[in-house]
């Protein structure tokens, strides 16, 4: 105990300091307080530390990884997409006065200078990677006999491209670059190596391109070049420029018909040449390509960038530019950097709550443990300040002393913890974390004093404050109920209005606090009544250890409520974020499933060719094969009701029902059965409405039969969620019909393949050795397209480190605890001790001291993790978040949370595990320890 002031007299209510001091005396008041616990003061000063980093590099850590996600994005996209491309078309016909003039050299810097001074930040282009010039507006057949043709009757197709600093981008290899003014209907042009090579061309070589209109042109080859810089945009901007492709005539493409291939390559002319390709019916286009600065975009400015590009599309920039370009078909493409930063928007608003979620979680209890270490160091001066207070000291003179303790001892670790911070962790944004770091120095100084001057507030005798002896008072359970029907009005709204448009949702976010605060109210309320049940039946056993574990367990100090909430947060948090990932997973495995029908699908435009079914069989890996004919896109004759009509075998369908989760029960022998002439089918909800218990005629490319729906169905395999289907037998139609058998008119047009490692390669061959035209999926390919991309991986990454910060925080929370209550249970120990009671029944003792409290918050941890899941499931979508990647398939129900066991068991078997070796340690360490010691540290609490 420090010495106090000299002058004794004070007036209790002045609030003023103790009179004697000299006006410096605070200082060295302070310093000495500090001097006299220095353990403590640096342990404090260090939670903050930690805890003002982590809240300053929170924020700053999701900028960076969401802004690298989206420069990784950008940046790995071809030219085209991550560009902002203007065009113009032009052609005698378009501007039949001046065309020539549109396409000249001048007028396009021109008007590439014109376009750059309507962009404005923060859409940011990179002028350096800046490409224009001129092409052909179509692709031009060739006629020369000697250039290769995959297929013989398909002529190859040339693209002819100006572009300026054709001699800063290329090296020649053999010849010369080409040069203006050859002549009437004929143009210069120099190709890359690789594409001399496939079309056979060299030096000197003629190419004779023809148009269907009759309009001709005469290419003369001057030079083979190698390009410089290849992965610069001027040589990918385009396509083609330096390989020619083998593509597929438009409108013949399998499965209807065998494909037609022809070579496309592309010649390079000169950039004051290109008033000879208007000689071309089409003319040519003019194009500017802008590529993204990737190094000066951010994501919180992706919508921004969209909005910009969206002006200069068709907004009042276009318009502006089209003014002062004076051209009116000068047009911004809508592809490009707008349709790839558009869902990166998208997803980072899909991607946000599930961050918040982890912030809001790990916050709340950080400031938590920064209350309970407010707590500890208050309980340890209670003795010196009810002391004080007896003694004259008034409320605002302790006040001041004391915050200016806990200033000295906070603040100057959160600026240390934000500078660190700001340095480590480079980003544009520094006012969240300031503001974060703020808020940790805010609770770390005045968290201590606040705690302190209520204990001392009004000096009463010492009375034991216990869970199991204290009566809540009637103001604790206003407030109780308060929070109740605040929190069930918060998640009821929630259900309610749920979260598919996306977004940041604070109430989404603090969903799992609100119902870990719930669950520890009612926690608290219920807590007593089994230690109350179980102190009579433990006094009456033998032995000492449960009697007195029961008894000092019912002695636990009604403070526990901090802890016991800090431990129902961390859980809530970490099952709620396991349960989001794990309904991400569970929404992409039906997808997949939904898009295939099984583990794999050979289908066919019209019949499987016969015996398909029975090799597909033989292949490794291959389980069952279900054989289905699908008539796609029926309808009933009252309503107009969309439908697919399955014929199938009953017992493999009913399998592959079974194997997929479907339906468990398909009622497989129905189908077999005939009614009053009519076959039975299995049917939808609403078309079982529609149909009623009459026969419905089915009119399919076979021929007409009549059906009665005797069973219905809500969802089956094969048929997407949300279709109407009727599935009737495939043998009683054969039955009914015997010449539509002979006229392999039922044969099916899918194979739905299940098996536990179908080999797709093997799949592939064996159905393209039977027809060219079969498609063949596989589930683990479209479960795989479905892949994480590079933003949901960062926010998974950054979620997983909060929660483990948050995990820490928890077993930090539970060792202050711990630590508070030790010296009671060291001196109970050690009394015990020189009882006889032996070392391991003392460790058993210790353990079963706080082991109640440590259930209650673990157990209680679960049971709210698992309870949050169906409270929050109607209202949480988690769709946008599963399928960012690509578009999600048709009719693909929403996707939910799914519990998580592991998230759900781990952290507080871990957390229990961790408390359990702490108690026994601290016995056995008790043990080793002299009485007289603990004994006198017991009086001295």
């Amino acid at each position: 105990m420090p010495a106090l002031p000299r002058r004794r007299h004070t007036h209790a209510g002045s609030g003023t300091a103790p009179t004697g001091i000299a006006p410096t005396g605070t200082a060295p008041w302070i310093r000495t307080r500090l001097r006299a616990a220095p353990g403590a003061t640096l342990a404090l000063s260090l939670l903050v530390l930690i805890t003002a980093f982590l809240a300053a590099a929170l924020p700053r850590a999701v900028d960076v990884q969401e802004d690298s996600a989206l420069r990784d994005t950008v940046a790995g996209a071809s030219v085209a997409h991550r560009s902002v491309t203007a065009t113009l078309d032009v052609s005698w016909l378009s501007f039949p006065y001046d065309a020539k003039s549109l396409v000249t050299p001048r007028s396009l810097t021109s008007t590439e200078s014109t376009f750059q001074s309507v962009v404005r930040p923060p859409l940011a282009l990179d002028g350096r990677q800046n490409v224009y010039g001129v092409r052909t507006a179509q692709a031009v057949p060739a006629t020369d006999p000697y250039m290769p043709r995959p297929t013989p009757s398909t002529d190859p197709k040339a693209t002819l491209v100006a572009q300026p600093d054709l001699d800063r981008f290329t090296h020649v290899v053999d010849g010369r670059l080409p040069r203006p003014g050859s002549g009437a209907g004929t143009v210069e042009a120099a190709v890359t190596e690789r594409t001399a090579h496939i079309m056979r061309l060299r030096t000197g070589s003629v190419v004779h391109l023809a148009e269907a209109g009759g309009a001709k042109l005469t290419v003369r080859i001057t030079g083979v070049v190698r390009p410089q810089h290849a992965k610069a945009s001027y040589w990918n901007a385009e396509p083609d420029l330096q390989v020619p492709t083998l593509s597929t005539v438009p409108g013949k493409l399998p499965p209807a018909a065998t494909p037609e291939f022809y070579w496309h390559f592309t010649a390079l002319v000169d950039e004051r040449a290109t008033g000879a390709l208007l000689g071309l019916h089409e003319g040519v286009t003019t194009y500017w390509h802008h590529p993204a600065d990737t190094d000066a975009l951010t994501a919180r400015n992706a919508s921004v960038v969209v909005d910009r590009v969206t002006a200069l599309t068709s907004g009042p920039l276009a318009a502006r530019l089209q003014q002062l370009t004076g051209l009116r078909g000068f047009t911004v493409q809508e592809e490009g950097l707008a349709t790839l930063v558009e869902p990166f928007g998208r997803e980072r608003a899909a991607t946000e709550p599930l961050i918040m979620v982890a912030a809001v979680g790990v916050g709340t209890v950080a400031v938590i443990v920064l209350l309970m270490a407010g707590e500890l160091a208050a309980a340890r001066r209670r003795t010196e300040l009810t002391l004080m207070r007896a003694r004259g000291a008034g409320l605002r003179g302790l006040a001041v002393r004391l915050l200016g303790e806990s200033t000295l001892t906070a603040v100057p670790p959160a600026a240390a913890g934000l500078v660190l911070a700001l340095l480590l962790i480079p980003t544009q944004r520094s006012a969240a974390a300031v503001w974060a770091a703020s808020g940790v120095a805010a609770v770390a100084s005045l968290a201590p004093p606040l705690r302190a001057l209520l204990s001392v507030r009004a000096v009463r005798p010492g009375e034991p404050e216990d869970l199991v002896r204290a009566r809540p008072s009637r103001r604790r359970t206003v407030a109780e109920l308060t929070v109740v029907l605040v929190v069930t009005g918060a998640v009821l709204a929630l259900r309610r209005r749920g979260t598919a448009d996306g977004g940041l949702d604070l109430l989404t976010a603090a969903a799992p606090v609100l119902v870990a605060v719930v669950a520890a109210v009612v926690l608290l309320r219920l807590y007593p009544l089994p230690l109350r049940l179980l102190a009579r039946p433990a006094a009456r056993l033998r032995g000492a250890v449960l009697p007195l574990g029961v008894a000092r367990a019912g002695r636990a100090p009604a403070t526990a409520t901090l802890p016991l909430l800090a431990v129902l947060v961390a859980l809530t948090v970490t099952s709620f974020g396991g349960a989001v990932l794990s309904g991400v997973a569970a929404g992409r495995d039906r997808a997949a499933l939904a898009d295939v029908g099984a583990d794999a699908s050979i289908e066919a435009p019209a019949a499987l060719p016969s015996g398909l079914a029975e090799r597909v069989h033989r292949l490794g890996g291959v389980r069952d094969v279900a054989a289905v004919r699908i008539d796609a896109d029926q309808h009933t004759e009252r309503g107009g009701i969309t439908y697919d009509l399955l014929m199938v075998d009953p017992a493999s369908y009913a399998r592959l029902a079974a194997v997929t989760g479907v339906d468990g029960h398909f009622p497989a022998a129905v189908l077999d059965g005939r009614r009053a002439g009519a076959l039975a089918a299995v049917v939808s909800p609403r078309l079982a409405t529609e149909f009623g218990r009459d026969p419905i005629t089915m009119r399919t490319s076979a021929g007409p039969f009549d059906v009665r729906a005797v069973a219905t169905r809500d969802a089956v395999p094969v048929v997407p969620d949300g279709r109407n289907f009727v599935i009737v037998s495939m043998k009683a139609v054969a039955g009914a019909h015997p010449e539509w058998l002979e006229a392999s008119a039922l044969e099916p047009t899918a194979l739905y393949v299940t098996g536990g490692h179908v080999d797709g390669t093997a799949l592939r061959t064996t159905a393209h050795q039977a027809s060219a035209r079969l498609a063949v999926k596989l589930r683990s390919q479209e479960r795989a397209a479905l892949k994480t991309t590079a933003l949901q991986s960062g926010a998974q990454r950054v979620y997983l480190a909060v929660v483990a910060a948050g995990g820490g925080y928890c077993a930090l929370a539970l060792l202050l605890f711990l630590l508070q209550s030790s010296p009671q249970r060291r001196t109970a120990l050690a009394r015990l001790r020189t009882m006889g009671m032996q070392a391991r029944q003392r460790q058993w003792l210790a353990v079963l001291d706080m082991l109640p409290q440590i259930l209650l918050g673990a157990v209680g941890g679960m049971l709210t993790g698992l309870a949050v899941v169906p409270l929050l499931r109607p209202g949480v979508d988690l769709t946008a978040l599963a399928f960012t990647s690509r578009p999600p398939m048709a009719d693909v129900p929403a996707v939910v949370l799914d519990t998580d066991p592991l998230a759900l068991v781990l952290p507080s078997a871990g957390l229990l595990a961790v408390a359990c070796a702490v108690l026994a340690a601290q016995a056995w360490l008790t043990g080793r320890r002299g009485e007289g010691a603990n004994l006198r540290m017991g009086d001295q609490t």
